[in-house]
């Protein structure tokens, strides 16, 4: 019985214990599992905005969002690579609006009320928002009658409605922005001292005897500058040090060009097509078949061509050929195609109708010739809703902003005409009211052939970037010593996180991304951009907030080696005139004229503003003491002062305002988004 007994009171004290390691077991694993989860929403997050993580379904649900609106409003499937980023910029700066700046307006009272809205949309003070949407394309001027008609397809049009609603958020947020901006704006104005001063020192230009003396001039040797000096002038100006995220990246590029051998290829190949292109009957067709780069079918005068081309053309020998002609790396070979009398400009009317309604065009041009009121037709049948709100009309355009085969009609036709035309535009019914005299113009074939590098000399270059890659080992001091055995030549830059390519590099976003997901010391693979291959090297990453004080030590140094040089050369500068402290200093004295108080360069010195407020503020005639410049330390004479008498109290008053207002909205949305404490990380993922 002792046996059982302690069996029973052991083995519960083990099933205790190994049910205690399982449920401990359970809340492990549940806490990795949520530290998991937390882990990869910060790799999936896009930015901070006011608190609020904003990741990356959300910031995509918000750019899907506008651009679903935006192809509505342009008619478009797809956008280019460039309109696609402007969407994401719009994305981001509607979840800051939503995060933060609406917020905070909300909280102020800066609401826009329903009385408001009806007046932003046919009161006095109308909506930018409104007046920069419907603008009628004839006129370039806004149009209420194109808002009218809008308005009231937004009813029962699913489409127009979602445009409506996204238009309206966008009115109610551009109004709260400006009402709050004219509440900062308002608080500051010109007061009388500042008008006082500004006409007295910017109504005046001073000339004045300079002797300057430069900080280089003194041998770093004789300063000597601590790590506590530099870490005390940290701490003093640690605002001075605010940074946003960057990235600085050193890379080598490997040009793919194509080779002396490629060029001969290409010659062979462009004779072979001159031969045939010579004696083609269809010049143009020939060249639409052979050609890289789509042949431009316009006509053209005499005047509008290259003196070769235009001998060709309105010569005697209109069989003729020009070129091949090697321009860089692309070949040209132009022929004429046809020779035809036309106008320079055009003027007609139309109203546009849907394909195959080939009935109704014909009955609109019998009602038309027969006295119908083409304006009226227009406004009751036109799908080209801004032409119809001007009876039609098109106005002036030339033959080659227009199809064709709008063009071959006009030409056929007399002033007054009504006719139907059908081209790629749809069917139109078309009055001509316009036609310039008919001049002789040629239209030119032109076949273009690039020499593009062959793939014995791509793979060539990618040989070499790949041993590059090698050599470098995955070290920045390897890149560069791989940089210096290949005698490449190496680039510097700084990438902020809110730039999308690297200047110069067009199609660079690959090495953006690669730069903001990297860490210091890192070596990029070969990266393809534009045919080329690039490879980079992160040598510095800074992140949001303030610069580190080792990353700050090289230019505060500079900063403390200047102001210890400036006392040295300062203590240099002495005698009692301007000549005994150009004798004291060894160098000259430098006649200065023109100096304005609102300036910040005098053309003989450089850049010194310290010096310019310096002289519109001592005394004529009298010696200056020592004053600490930008590039070194300067002491002079005031010689004279001319007042220039373009400056009156009202003027002044009006500068000085138009400044400030410029310069408070700029501070206003710079401190809103600092207090917004907004991370921007895009550049990761987009």
């Amino acid at each position: 019985m002792a046996s059982l007994n302690t069996l029973r009171t052991k083995g519960s004290i083990a099933v205790t214990i190994v049910i205690f390691v399982a449920l401990l077991a359970f809340l492990i694993g549940d806490i990795f599992t949520s530290g998991s989860t937390l882990f990869n929403s910060r790799k999936t997050r896009v930015g901070d905005i006011n608190g609020k993580h904003i990741n990356y379904v959300d910031f995509l649900n918000e750019a899907d969002y506008l651009t679903s609106i935006y192809k509505m409003m342009w008619g478009r499937d797809a956008f280019s690579a460039q309109e696609q980023e402007m969407i994401y910029d719009m994305a981001w700066e509607q979840l800051i609006m939503e995060n933060s700046y609406k917020p905070g307006f909300d909280n102020l009272g800066l609401t826009v009320s329903e009385t408001e809205q009806r007046d932003m949309l046919d009161g006095v003070y109308l909506s930018p928002i409104v007046t920069s949407t419907f603008i009628n394309p004839s006129t370039g001027l806004f149009d209420p009658q194109m808002l009218k008609t809008f308005m009231g397809s937004a009813a029962t049009n699913d489409g127009a409605y979602a445009i409506w609603s996204f238009l309206r958020n966008q009115m109610q947020q551009e109004r709260a922005v400006s009402k709050y901006m004219t509440l900062v704006k308002g608080g500051y104005y010109a007061n009388a001292l500042e008008i006082a001063h500004g006409m007295e020192t910017t109504d005046v230009e001073y000339s004045a005897n300079v002797v300057g003396k430069d900080y280089f001039t003194v041998p770093d040797s004789l300063v000597n500058i601590t790590s506590a000096d530099v870490k005390k002038y940290y701490d003093t100006h640690k605002e001075a040090f605010r940074q946003a995220e960057s990235r600085n990246i050193e890379y080598v590029v490997f040009d793919v060009m194509p080779s002396e051998s490629d060029y001969a290829d290409a010659k062979k190949m462009i004779d072979g097509i001159a031969e045939e292109f010579a004696v083609s009957d269809a010049p143009m067709q020939y060249a639409t078949l052979n050609s890289q780069t789509k042949p431009d079918v316009n006509y053209y005068s005499q005047e509008q061509l290259s003196d070769e081309i235009a001998a060709l053309a309105f010569g005697n020998d209109t069989k003729g050929m020009v070129g091949p002609t090697l321009d860089g790396d692309e070949y040209t070979i132009s022929r004429v195609a046809n020779i035809r009398m036309m106008p320079d400009s055009l003027g007609a009317r139309h109203i546009m109708l849907q394909r195959r309604e080939n009935k109704l065009a014909d009955s609109l041009v019998t009602v038309i010739r027969n006295g119908g009121d083409f304006a009226e037709l227009a406004m009751q049948y036109s799908l080209d809703r801004s032409a119809a709100q001007n009876g039609g009309d098109l106005g002036r355009f030339t033959p080659a902003q227009v199809p064709a085969e709008f063009t071959d009609a006009a030409i056929a036709a007399k002033v007054g005409d009504v006719y139907v035309v059908e081209s790629n535009v749809g069917l139109q019914v078309v009055e001509l009211t316009y036609k310039s005299r008919p001049v002789k113009k040629a239209q030119i074939a032109t076949i273009t052939y690039k020499v593009d590098p062959s793939d014995a000399t791509v793979q060539t270059a990618y040989q070499k970037a790949s041993s590059f890659v090698t050599s470098a080992g995955n070290t920045v001091e390897g890149f560069d010593k791989a940089v210096n055995d290949a005698m490449l030549s190496k680039r510097t830059v700084r990438i902020l996180n809110t730039d999308r390519t690297i200047s110069g590099i067009e199609n660079s976003k690959e090495m953006v991304r690669w730069a903001f997901n990297g860490k210091t010391g890192d070596i990029s693979q070969i990266m393809d951009i534009d045919g080329d291959y690039y490879v980079a090297a992160l040598v510095d990453v800074r992140e949001q907030g303030y610069t580190a004080l080792e990353q700050a030590t090289p230019q505060i140094t500079q900063i403390l080696r200047n102001e210890a040089k400036a006392r040295i050369i300062a203590d240099e500068m002495t005698g009692n005139t301007i000549d005994e402290v150009a004798a004291a200093t060894g160098e000259d004295v430098q006649a200065v004229d023109g100096v304005q108080w609102n300036a910040f360069y005098i053309p003989e010195v450089g850049v010194e503003p310290q010096l310019i407020g310096a002289i519109s503020s001592v005394e004529e005639g009298i010696l200056s003491k020592p004053v600490e410049g930008v590039n070194g330390v300067y002491r002079f004479v005031v010689t004279g002062s001319e007042k220039t008498g373009d400056v009156d109290a009202e003027s002044e008053r009006v500068r000085i305002n138009a400044n400030a207002s410029a310069y408070v909205q700029q501070r206003a949305m710079q401190a809103l988004n600092e207090e917004s404490d907004i991370k921007d990380m895009r550049v990761k993922f987009f």
